[in-house]
């Protein structure tokens, strides 16, 4: 029930697409000052039901109002005129503007006519003080063009950007997605300064582990409908929230009482990376093994060389020095054909940016397969019996090989991208943040079927910002600070205490 304190009031809430319900007489409220949680599924209508309130759709059924007033809003601009503002997953930057005029973008105070110097100043200060309120003053400079960005420092400026409207609300959905331990903890340290102050956020997420630290009150949504609505965090039990959430308990999220760690000493090396170094310098020196069936983690904080050190071996980056080796065989240096034709696979951070959304899953699973293979004429039957055999592999749900990717949920989107790799049969494949943005179920999928196929021989790199996930699913720990390799752990030397020093304190001597 509505009072004084209550901010956002949603009833009833239904939006139809088309051939789907999205949401089905959904309610929701959000009370001043406070952290709400809005959990479910892929599927379930959270980002459906977090744009309805910020203004991207308008609800087919229903009523939403703001400090007691109904309000009807037909774009997001009227949103945040009233004091919400929304971080989608889909990047809204500008990618050839710089990072603070990205962040000032909506706020007409720095645009009164054309741009003056002393405007052009006081927005790159004012960029640089939020930026030092996340603690990223080092890692990302105001004047640098966001297209420059990585993933993760672009999610940073979208969040910046979101706390600068200083709105009476902000909507994160999956706002932590990209992000390392310390990035969280910074995002966290200035979102309770803000509540502080009376500001109210609505974060859509699937790590149940932040959602506890953060949150005051739970809403899940299952399939479109209401299933909880506001229980206290504090309250509420895990495991119940997770049947909330999927309709069935979750045992053994990384699967390890399925698949037994195996002794991979007397397995042999598939890939020798030495002096790794590429040439843009985020990456100094690297080298290491890795072993045939062996899934071998890549930590650290963003900015640490991670993502760069997998795109430089792989040859998506140029290499300034450094060797390749695999299976005895050196790979030639900035070439990813070359690497596909070493049997080697790349499934990166950003699935939209790769996957072609208006095309058929099919036709996506095919297509590094043509690329490498090219030919003047495609055998369809042929073509949709080796799909299918990914598709039944990897647990893709869809109604038919036609199927569009862009109506799959995340965890079927990044089961696509991997069938697109696995029909090349890799003997190494690399997987950067391999359950971003994808809810709790599919991600248990994607641990079960990363370790069928390190028990099938293949070798498996994978970077993740996720602690846990490193620990519960790698064979072996690589952990980067600055561009160095810092530490090199079995995980059964792992911790989590050890990752955070390493990743921030560690020097590359203690690696050695």
């Amino acid at each position: 029930m509505a009072t004084d304190t209550t901010l956002l009031v949603a009833k009833g809430i239904t939006k139809h697409f088309p051939g789907v319900l999205a949401l089905s007489n959904v309610d929701f409220e959000c009370e001043k000052g406070e952290v709400h949680a809005l959990m479910g599924e892929n599927g379930a209508g959270k980002s459906t039901l977090s744009k309805i309130i910020a203004g991207v759709y308008p609800p087919n059924e229903g009523t939403i109002s703001l400090d007691g007033q109904p309000v009807h809003f037909q774009n997001t601009k009227q949103a945040i005129a009233s004091g919400i503002s929304l971080v989608s997953q889909e990047f809204n930057l500008l990618p050839h503007l710089s990072v603070s005029e990205n962040v000032f973008l909506t706020d007409d105070s720095y645009y009164h006519q054309r741009l003056s110097i002393s405007n052009r100043k006081k927005m790159v200060a004012d960029s640089r003080k939020l930026l030092a309120d996340f603690g990223m003053e080092e890692f990302i400079d105001p004047y640098q063009k966001v297209e420059s960005l990585s993933v993760a420092q672009k999610q940073i400026v979208e969040i910046i950007k979101a706390v600068s409207t200083k709105a009476k609300l902000v909507i994160l959905d999956e706002p932590t997605a990209t992000l390392s331990n310390k990035e969280v903890s910074s995002l966290f340290r200035v979102i309770r300064q803000l509540k502080a102050d009376g500001m109210s956020f609505i974060m859509v997420s699937h790590r149940i582990n932040e959602v506890y630290e953060i949150s005051d009150r739970i809403t899940v949504l299952r399939d479109g409908r209401l299933i909880l609505l506001g229980a206290k965090t504090a309250e509420l039990d895990q495991n119940d929230l997770i049947k909330n959430m999927v309709g069935r308990e979750i045992n053994d999220l990384y699967c390890c009482g399925t698949y037994q760690k195996q002794d991979l000493t007397n397995q042999p090396v598939v890939m020798e990376v030495r002096n790794m170094t590429d040439k843009r310098q985020y990456v100094k020196n690297v080298s290491f093994d890795l072993r045939k069936g062996e899934i071998l983690g890549i930590a650290g904080l963003v900015g640490a060389g991670r993502t760069e050190l997998i795109r430089c071996v792989f040859g998506i980056d140029p290499r300034f020095s450094g060797t390749v080796t695999v299976m005895g065989k050196t790979v030639p240096p900035n070439s990813i054909f070359s690497s596909m034709r070493h049997c080697m696979g790349f499934v990166p951070d950003d699935r939209h940016q790769v996957l072609l959304q208006q095309v058929s899953v099919v036709k996506n699973i095919c297509l590094a397969h043509h690329v490498l293979s090219p030919g003047l004429f495609i055998n369809k039957n042929k073509e949709d019996k080796q799909a299918e055999e990914q598709v039944k592999k990897l647990y893709i749900k869809i109604a038919n090989l036609d199927h569009l990717v862009c109506n799959l949920s995340g965890g079927n989107q990044q089961k696509v991208l991997l069938g697109k790799w696995l029909m090349l049969n890799p003997k190494i494949l690399f997987v950067d943040e391999p359950t971003r943005g994808i809810d709790i179920a599919a991600k248990c999928e994607i641990y079960s079927i990363m370790k069928q196929l390190a028990a099938s021989g293949i070798s498996i790199v994978m970077v993740s910002s996720e602690i846990p996930e490193i620990l519960g699913v790698c064979d072996r720990t690589l952990i980067m600070r600055d561009g160095q390799l810092t530490a090199n752990l079995d995980i059964e030397d792992t911790t989590e205490e050890k990752i955070g020093y390493y990743a921030t304190l560690g020097t590359v001597e203690e690696a050695v």
